[in-house]
């Protein structure tokens, strides 16, 4: 997600000949278990920024890769993480265990 600016954004809103898809790692939709795995982002900003991409065209289809299982995951954690697959409704999503 840090690497998806205003440009990118506007490009895919632009340039119909890029294709209506972007694979857009989360890795987790719990803050404690990203900020465990040392990422950079919440999962509201995540959230936030799909919402800016579906703003800029609405009919991108979105994949995204999850990790499971992590050291110290909780039901809650991973509970947290099905909220988040089940907002953005992903076209397709890869998870890892």
């Amino acid at each position: 997600p840090r690497d998806m600016d205003d440009e990118l954004i506007a490009a895919h809103r632009d340039l119909p000949a890029l294709m209506p898809y972007l694979h857009l790692p989360v890795q987790s939709g719990s803050d404690r278990i990203l900020k465990a795995m040392n990422r950079r982002h919440t999962a509201k900003d995540y959230l936030t920024l799909l919402e800016r991409i579906r703003a800029a065209r609405s009919d991108i289809a979105l994949s995204g890769d999850f990790i499971v299982g992590f050291p110290g995951e909780t039901e809650v954690d991973f509970e947290a993480t099905m909220d988040l697959v089940r907002q953005v409704n992903y076209a397709s999503a890869f998870s890892f265990k």
